[in-house]
């Protein structure tokens, strides 16, 4: 398990000297799912700045859209092209072929609004997997740089937290980002906005990390990029991401999603989006450092399980079971009893910090 990341780039002073310097950006959606929005708005923000953004996303859709459990691989797609181990070019037309039937990936939803074609990162070959598809975007298309996006801000995340429910793809992401060997942003996107960590919470572990030097600056929503979320809300599916863009249009209040399993509080601040440094957030997330050298999204999901996360593949591979036995297939519940095997079995959690 690797410690320190190697070979990672500098960090620019800010976005617009990103850009400045290194105008062909990839623009990466780092938790999978309606991630891809959130890059979508990103690559609009770049591309305004004078940039030449490339549009990437972790392909892993969410339970309702994909019931079968886990990320989908590059070997899944069909219409896209592989240009590596772990990265294919997609359009709006690719779809993915999985054991239920085909599944039109957000990724490919987004690429058809934008009428560009865009990247798939497999998460399923681990965190190796994802820096290599993202090392292959700096060899293969010529990216100078890199800007993860994570709506909500879960990709800061632990393992402690009571309300942490999709930590696996996170955890691959950030490590592959502190390792890119190119100048490379987090963007964390609408603090609170997936009904994860609560927004005072992301801003508190944004604090700790401006204290050891990780922030950069912050952005966000402007008039001019609702059109492109506009677009790609007409396509996408995703609830996080919709949240940001309703706020801007000045909703306020709680929402449920996900089926009511989490709440989320819409106010202007999920407008906000907070650029930090991904080698300082590596250092201080005991996930991404134990994903690091994994190959297979089995054995990432095993790192974290020993650390006492319960992990979205773990919930995906519980809640299918229930649907074959024909048993009660809650995801609260099928969770709270994960959590609970997991400790049965000796796991050792992570401390919150106090």
């Amino acid at each position: 398990m690797s410690g320190t990341p190697s070979g990672a780039g500098s960090v620019p002073a800010s976005l617009p000297d990103l850009v400045r310097e290194y105008p062909r950006v990839l623009v990466y959606g780092a938790g999978g799912g309606g991630d891809a929005v959130g890059a979508a708005y990103m690559y609009s923000k770049i591309k305004r700045l004078g940039g030449e953004p490339l549009l990437a996303a972790l392909v892993w859709e969410r339970h309702p859209l994909d019931p079968y459990p886990g990320p989908i691989p590059l070997e899944a797609l069909i219409e896209a092209e592989p240009l590596g181990w772990s990265l294919a070019r997609v359009t709006g037309g690719t779809r993915a072929i999985r054991p239920h039937g085909e599944v039109w990936p957000q990724i490919a939803r987004v690429a058809h609004s934008l009428g560009v074609e865009a990247y798939a990162v497999d998460a399923s070959k681990g965190g190796e997997g994802v820096l290599e598809a993202l090392r292959t975007a700096v060899r293969e298309l010529g990216a100078q740089a890199v800007v993860g996006v994570d709506i909500g801000g879960d990709i800061l995340a632990l393992g402690c937290e009571e309300d942490l429910w999709s930590p696996l793809a996170d955890a691959m992401s950030l490590y592959a980002l502190a390792n890119t060997g190119v100048p490379t942003l987090l963007a964390v996107h609408a603090p609170g906005a997936d009904g994860e960590l609560p927004p005072e919470e992301v801003l508190r572990y944004i604090s700790i990390l401006a204290g050891r030097g990780g922030l950069v600056g912050a952005t966000g929503l402007e008039r001019a990029d609702l059109p492109v979320l506009e677009g790609a809300l007409e396509h996408a599916v995703s609830e996080a991401s919709r949240i940001p863009y309703e706020a801007f249009q000045g909703r306020w209040g709680e929402v449920a999603i996900r089926g009511g399993t989490r709440r989320v509080m819409v106010t202007p601040l999920q407008v906000v989006t907070f650029l930090l440094d991904p080698r300082v957030a590596y250092e201080w997330s005991p996930l991404a450092r134990a994903v690091a050298g994994t190959r297979g999204v089995a054995r990432a999901r095993e790192r974290l399980n020993e650390l006492c996360v319960y992990t979205e593949l773990d919930l995906e591979l519980d809640l299918s079971r229930a649907r074959e036995t024909g048993s009660q297939a809650d995801p609260v519940e099928l969770r709270r009893l994960g959590r609970e095997r997991l400790r049965r079995l000796g796991c050792r959690p992570v401390e919150c910090p106090s």
